[in-house]
């Protein structure tokens, strides 16, 4: 082919409209296409090779980082080997050789590659969705199609000990960044034949892989319908924060402070939401899977209760809801009461509450002083080399308590309420729901400040009224206790024996109501 030729075939490709980009009959034209598509030449991770396989020329794609070293080897060790014979078409040309040269090349690596998946599309824009992605591609000369081989190995880590949701007994593995690993790490746990991972692609650029998981006889096909839905909704170029990104799409309430989804690192509470009835969203690149849809009080259990004896896993679930209630309502309720002496005197047993020595700084100010100093210490202990942060740790708390109580800045007595509800907060398993009760617990100091007693009653009457009218994904954030159901609520109260057979929540409506029984 001539060079004028091959321009006028680039003409019509950039002629064509980029939605509808295809590939033609030319080699040449198609690797002029794809290398200043993809910036071969520019982008150094971009490897692109030319060669011949029995008498065809072909040209491969692959990204640098993405694809196993060995496995690379092998495949050209074994279509290097030139006995293969004269195949048909091989060396045609013309029409009548479309299509020979490329079933040929596909059953070449069919019976060669028996490790590597191999598949053959048509699409322009899909075959260059599967080179980002990381396989690698092959152009057949005479052919209008690409082949994709499967030689991905996604840089990533060993599944170690989550960050949160630590326990004591049981198992230390966790979610890493990488999809296919997530997926692996929950089928260990599952081997149902109705787990299902749906794959799709989120963000017009990032196309970025999500799996909806759900298993098949136990999910509500109307819950697995409704994600599917919102998730294809989603209209933007990249979700670069993964599941926040996702939560904030699918929750449909950006600024209710109230998580509406949940989120894990552990693969046991995932495998035990799925049986639950659950949809689990398994995103790339991140260590994290969301949990729809939720619930305030599934937010306040821990995977420990389930890996020690049910008293203590029901005595643990019951200080969490304690350590809950504590950490919202303890600085408004004392400083009321030190506020207003009235109070304190209707009821005797609460005569020692109040600073026993007079401070430079108004109580309220006290308190929203150490709320912001505490999150600022928190902000830079997270910002710190490890090898610093507990220096700034031990630091902080000296600074805050010693130092500041001493020099009258600070009463003790209100150091150690807001403190302690501080502390609370983080004994909530779920972060988003810790991070919205210091929201309420700041709101509920404002408006006790400002109007005493109503105030406090209307902010929480306020947050109450929010809760109820909050849902996730159709399902009322109150439930069990608003709609009121009883089985359901019993276990959430108290951690079941493995031994009884459990109602799955009914509210999210499963195929198969019950654990534990065929």
């Amino acid at each position: 082919m001539g060079a004028g030729d091959l321009m006028e075939k680039v003409r019509r490709i950039d002629a064509a409209d980029s939605k509808a980009s295809y590939l033609v009959r030319d080699l040449d034209a198609n690797i002029d296409h794809i290398n200043r598509t993809v910036g071969v030449g520019k982008s150094y991770d971009m490897i692109f090779r030319r060669f011949r396989i029995a008498g065809i020329d072909v040209a491969t794609y692959v990204i640098n980082g993405y694809f196993d070293t060995l496995v690379n080897i092998e495949i050209l060790d074994k279509l290097g080997d030139h006995d293969f014979g004269s195949p048909v078409g091989a060396t045609d040309s013309g029409e009548g050789a479309s299509g020979k040269r490329l079933a040929y090349m596909q059953q070449l690596l069919q019976e060669r590659l028996v490790y590597s998946q191999v598949t053959v599309t048509e699409s322009f824009d899909e075959a260059l969705l599967n080179l980002l992605a990381g396989p690698m591609i092959m152009l057949v000369d005479g052919e209008a199609a690409v082949i994709v081989i499967d030689t991905r190995d996604y840089p990533d880590r060993a599944p170690g000990a989550p960050n949160t949701e630590q326990v004591v007994n049981g198992p230390r593995d966790g979610f890493v960044e990488n999809i296919i690993m997530n997926s692996a790490l929950i089928r260990r746990r599952m081997r149902d034949p109705g787990l299902r991972f749906e794959l799709h692609k989120v963000g017009r650029r990032s196309r970025s892989d999500v799996a909806i998981t759900y298993v098949e006889g136990v999910t509500s096909p109307r819950l697995i319908a409704e994600v599917r839905r919102r998730l294809k909704a989603i209209k933007v170029d990249a979700i670069p924060t993964a599941q926040v990104a996702l939560a904030e799409f699918i929750g449909h309430s950006p600024w209710n402070p109230f998580p509406m989804v949940r989120t894990t690192q552990r693969p046991d509470v995932a495998a035990i939401s799925l049986m639950e009835g659950h949809v689990v969203l398994v995103v790339d690149t991140t260590p994290v899977v969301v949990i729809l849809p939720t619930t305030l009080l599934q937010l306040l259990q821990h995977p420990e209760e389930y890996f020690i004896n049910p008293v203590f896993g029901t005595y643990m679930r019951w200080m969490e809801f304690l350590a809950a209630a504590a950490a919202i309502l303890m600085p408004p309720l004392w400083l009321l009461l030190a506020t207003h002496p009235a109070l304190r005197h209707a009821i005797p047993a609460l005569s020692f509450i109040g600073p026993k020595k007079p401070s430079k700084v108004s109580l309220v100010v006290q308190f929203l002083l150490v709320e912001v100093s505490i999150d600022i210490l928190r902000r830079a202990i997270l910002n710190s080399p490890q090898s610093l942060a507990a220096t700034f740790g031990i630091l902080g708390a000296v600074v805050l308590g010693q130092v500041a109580s001493a020099a009258g800045i600070f009463s003790s007595e209100a150091l150690v309420y807001v403190v302690f509800a501080v502390v609370s907060s983080f004994a909530i398993s779920n972060l988003e729901l810790g991070m919205a009760t210091r929201l309420i617990r700041v709101s509920l100091i404002l408006l006790q400040w400002l109007w005493a007693l109503p105030g406090l009653v209307v902010g929480c009457l306020f947050w109450l009224v929010l809760a109820l009218r909050s849902e996730s994904l159709g399902v009322p954030y109150l439930w069990p206790l608003a709609p009121f159901n009883w089985p359901s609520l019993r276990s959430v109260l108290i951690r079941q024996p493995v031994t009884w057979p459990v109602p799955r929540p009914a509210i999210f409506d499963p195929r198969d109501h019950w654990h534990g029984r065929p």
